[in-house]
């Protein structure tokens, strides 16, 4: 059966509160661990390593037979080549976590690569986003340590796209100063099997241009509206690639975008969605991977109540299950228990 909501006005009744700080008493919540809490779980560290380590907790566990990693990693403070990450980590089914850009990799992290136990680490980023300090640290965790970094961030998501292998696969085209309409599209190119590109607002960058000709998609999808990709951009893209069908996926604003990339891409439901703030992106790029590895759907959220579009997505989906990405502050309690703005 499909969540019920809460609406505002409407906010939980007297009694109706009463009961659910009742029930919350009996709930035990781990910082650092996955935690049920009512009708949702919540993935949430001390910051956003933590974080990213417990969504990998959650999604990556190593099964009797014993499970061949290969974990990605990226800059926890250059949330761009985060994204082309996201998809590689998706691809070769392992988990993306983050590390800072220069000095000690947290425990938390080496930690969680030690349970992992992965064959392979991929650095995604050049020295400017994940030092060489950094990468030493890794080769500690992994046999091979291999690094995916190019020239500028469209040079870095190309070469990420070119090592998932996909052929004649979808293209999600995003804007490099639209972090937010990008973040669905990445769980969406995950679920496919296909590729996540950036582009600059007005024009295609050169590095974007010479994968798209390389690689012979089958489809490109620009998300995000104007502000993120202009009509420019589409008009290139039409005419580097005659014959491919070029698409815009796009909302009102960031919810309703990542709710346009759901439905275009589960358009006969999805039992869980996996819901993160749509203003503080980190804890939602490190569960793209996971939601794709899930058959679930990214969909944003404000910190304090969910609004309209992505309600009605979660209702459309028919989903019986959220997870929640991040701790309170990100995403609150009113949110998570899905009540609507």
């Amino acid at each position: 059966m499909p969540f019920p909501r809460a609406r505002t006005p409407g906010r939980p009744r007297p009694v109706a509160l009463a009961l659910l700080v009742a029930l919350a008493a009996l709930l035990v919540t781990v910082t650092g661990t996955a935690s049920a809490e009512s009708s949702y779980t919540r993935l949430a560290g001390e910051d956003r390593y933590a974080t990213a380590v417990t969504i990998s907790r959650y999604a990556y566990q190593p099964r009797y037979g014993g499970d061949q990693f290969a974990v990605t990693v990226a800059s926890g403070t250059e949330l761009t080549d985060a994204l082309a990450a996201g998809l590689l980590a998706g691809s070769e089914t392992g988990p993306l976590l983050l590390v800072p850009e220069d000095g000690v990799v947290p425990p938390v992290v080496t930690q969680e690569l030690a349970r992992l136990h992965p064959y392979l680490v991929n650095v995604t980023g050049g020295a400017g986003s994940v030092s060489g300090r950094v990468e030493t640290q890794l080769t500690l965790s992994a046999p091979f340590v291999f690094r995916l970094a190019g020239r500028d961030r469209y040079e870095t998501a190309a070469a990420a796209a070119r090592t998932t292998g996909a052929r004649q696969p979808t293209v999600f085209l995003a804007g490099d100063g639209a972090v937010a309409d990008a973040l669905g599209g990445s769980a969406a190119a995950g679920e496919s099997g296909g590729a996540l590109l950036l582009t600059r607002r007005e024009s295609l960058p050169e590095p974007t241009r010479r994968w798209l000709a390389a690689h012979d998609p089958a489809k490109v999808v620009v998300l995000g509206g104007q502000g993120s990709v202009s009509d420019a951009v589409v008009r290139q893209l039409r005419g580097a690639l005659p014959g491919v069908p070029v698409e815009r996926w796009s909302g009102r604003d960031r919810y309703e975008t990542a709710a346009v990339i759901s439905r275009q891409t589960y358009p006969h439901g999805a039992r869980t969605v996996f819901l993160a703030s749509g203003t503080s992106y980190a804890d939602a790029l490190t569960g793209a991977p996971a939601a794709a590895r899930s058959g679930a759907p990214l969909l944003l959220t404000t910190r304090e109540c969910l609004p309209p579009a992505t309600d009605a997505e979660i209702s459309r989906l028919g989903a019986t299950s959220v997870v929640v990405l991040g701790g309170k502050a990100s995403v609150g309690e009113e949110a998570a228990h899905l009540t609507v703005c």
